[in-house]
């Protein structure tokens, strides 16, 4: 199984120039178990993400030290600028006044699910949430979409919860009520139904379409060195490199950025 492990390291990769006498020292970023974004694999970071991070760093001729870790702790980290870097991100208002965060990489969305059986489907009026508890996992993105789709609604109850997998399990359960209902990355939700086994579920929904990124630590680089990164980063998704990355994994490239 490609989750479950608190701290693995990509040990230290060198490119090109990298290796020669006087090379910069290595960018170190976090990540965490996000299947199918980013996991742990034969005691290596992995996923799209990961393949896209080390393209754009041979592209730099920088080596990369990637970390996975639980994203509480990541994210302290890269706050604090322990690390240079941390993904997968969102671009929040949140997230920009701790990051320079990158040119999108990949698009996604999140997703409201149902118990199997609710003939709850989600419109444009959001009243019909009145009265119903919605799971998700924060801090995260996904916790931050909530509190919007929930704004202005009355009795609606939002239940945070450690982890993506505690949250789907709760639904299936009925641990929200009959009526319970779960916000979570799509991608994200179907990956932990499939390899958790959790049964009795169905979407309901579409709350938000957005993109994940890298976050640029602003205390560990700067704007000009921010504004690298995304060039190469454009560039390579430009070239078609990072569709070719993304295709094994079936995940949707965003945009590519004109920087």
């Amino acid at each position: 199984m490609r989750k479950g492990v608190a701290s693995l390291v990509f040990g230290v990769v060198f490119f090109g120039k990298a290796v020669a006498a006087g090379a910069a020292a290595p960018l170190n970023f976090v990540t965490e178990p996000f299947p199918p974004y980013t996991y742990a694999s034969q005691g290596q970071a992995a996923g799209p993400m990961v393949d896209v991070l080390r393209a754009v760093c041979a592209q730099l001729k920088r080596a990369c030290q990637i970390e996975v870790l639980p994203w509480r702790r990541a994210l302290a980290m890269a706050e604090r600028g322990e690390v240079h870097g941390i993904f997968t991100v969102s671009s929040t208002a949140e997230r920009r006044q701790h990051f320079h965060v990158s040119a999108p990489v990949i698009d996604a969305r999140y997703t409201l699910f149902a118990q199997a059986g609710d003939d709850f489907r989600l419109g444009a009026d959001r009243r019909q949430l009145k009265g119903r508890t919605i799971g998700v996992y924060g801090p995260s993105g996904s916790a931050l979409a909530l509190d919007e789709l929930m704004a202005g609604v009355p009795q609606v109850n939002k239940s945070v919860e450690p982890d993506n997998t505690t949250v789907l399990r709760k639904l299936a359960a009925g641990r929200y009520g009959r009526e319970g209902l779960a916000l979570v990355n799509e991608a994200v939700a179907l990956e932990l139904i499939r390899d958790e086994s959790i049964a009795g579920l169905q979407a309901a929904g579409t709350v938000k379409q957005f993109s994940y990124s890298f976050g640029l630590g602003r205390s560990r680089f700067t704007a000009e060195e921010a504004r690298r990164f995304d060039a190469e980063l454009g560039a390579l998704c430009r070239s078609g490199r990072t569709a070719a990355l993304l295709k094994p994994y079936a995940l949707p490239a965003s945009a590519c950025s004109r920087h």
